[in-house]
């Protein structure tokens, strides 16, 4: 099925790509609800926790830098429809999984959807109308967000009325739905030129797109604590499946209401400063998650950080997008996908064990304090590297 032979409306496009992204995203984040009942039923360590988290990561890293610069040839649908299907398997696979080998595989397998449909949308919005880029992935992002929120939300609600592997069933059925509703349309091709075969590692030698990376990077680094490790630190502070779902809500909740300014204002002033400037109120926020034992002041945190990325996100997106050279849209979203997959990856793989090491958090023990705290220093180290890139850059002109 071509997708330039049939003319589509932007308008079309747009909610389309964005209904593709929401369904993917709710699918892939499910799992992290379940990861104490998980650890409750099977017996799991919290270093089976981290290994269940970051193997999802890791196979979208590998799908985003190998696989996503084929949409940069024509293959965008193909890649976004093999994702929807790749959910809904993946979705079974955890359903029905008794062993951490299991969980393991089925978590590479699902997240494995996320490194083909990411990318592939991203880049087609960016270049659907390149005057509202940063609002488009400013609108993009809420969604993605909301998507990776409704899956613990719902998940948290559903898990203990209807058990572990039926709440599984049912986001592996919202992906056959959504890939019934994908199958007929018709979607643009992206820009392409001589250099869209080549791999995405190659667009590092550019100062701009290495900046625009780290950024990336830092963003992409709390996910890796919040996927691992939130559902266990809350619970340990009192909370249950409801209150991890309540929280992912409250954090989401200013995230959409704000997404969209925070890509206007990419629009209108440089993105890559727009969200080098968010970090320094990002990365406190991050960091003061581990200073606290008990919820309320964690949740005003998490209220506090969804506004601030809602700035910071979008703007990260729109640097990307602007830094990738023609015909290599594609390939420079995925690039900054697989290295952001690649730091919510080690960290999902580290943290559980920081936090299991230094006690947790119950009893005054340090556990949250050094987690977190060690990711806060993470990103903070991963944003001035990318300044002093940006200023070494702009001195060389």
């Amino acid at each position: 099925m071509s997708e330039t032979t049939v003319p589509v409306s932007q308008r079309g496009v747009i909610v389309l790509l964005m209904a593709t992204s929401l369904a993917v995203a709710t699918s892939n984040s499910v799992i992290f609800a379940a990861l104490s009942d998980l650890q409750d039923e099977f017996g799991f360590s919290s270093a089976g926790l981290g290994l269940i988290a970051g193997t999802g990561f890791l196979a979208g890293l590998l799908v985003n830098l190998f696989l996503a610069p084929l949409s940069d040839r024509g293959h965008a649908k193909r890649l976004i429809m093999l994702g929807m299907t790749l959910g809904a398997i993946g979705s079974v696979l955890l359903g029905f999984g008794e062993s951490l080998g299991q969980f393991i595989f089925a978590r590479a397998v699902i997240g494995s959807s996320f490194g083909l449909v990411f990318p592939s949308v991203r880049a087609l919005l960016a270049n659907v109308d390149i005057s509202r880029r940063g609002l488009l992935l400013g609108r993009l992002a809420g969604v993605e967000l909301l998507g990776f929120v409704l899956g613990p939300l719902v998940g948290g609600f559903m898990l203990d009325p209807f058990g572990i592997r039926n709440t599984f069933l049912f986001f592996a059925g919202l992906n056959v739905l959504s890939l019934i509703a994908v199958a007929p349309r018709v979607f643009p091709a992206l820009p392409r030129t001589e250099e869209s075969s080549r791999l995405s590692l190659e667009l590092l030698r550019l100062p701009e797109i290495q900046a625009a990376v780290l950024i990336f990077m830092a963003l992409q680094a709390p996910v890796g604590i919040f996927d691992a490790l939130w559902d266990r630190y809350l619970t340990d502070l009192g909370g249950g499946n409801t209150m991890v779902g309540i929280s992912f809500a409250l954090y989401t909740v200013p995230f959409i209401l704000f997404s969209s300014q925070g890509g206007r204002l990419a629009d209108r002033h440089e993105p890559l400063r727009i969200a080098m400037w968010s970090m320094i109120l990002v990365v406190p926020a991050v960091t003061g998650y581990g200073l606290f034992s008990t919820m309320p002041p964690v949740i005003a945190l998490n209220i506090v950080e969804g506004v601030v990325q809602a700035l910071a996100y979008p703007a990260a997106a729109a640097a990307i997008a602007k830094a990738a050279p023609e015909g290599r849209a594609s390939a420079a979203q995925g690039l900054a996908g697989a290295s952001g997959l690649l730091m919510a990856a080690l960290i999902a793989f580290t943290s559980p064990v920081m936090y299991g090491a230094f006690g947790g958090a119950v009893n005054g023990a340090n556990g949250a304090i050094v987690s977190f705290g060690a990711v806060g220093l993470l990103m903070a180290a991963l944003t001035i590297s990318a300044a002093l890139i940006r200023r070494a850059s702009s001195a060389s002109r």
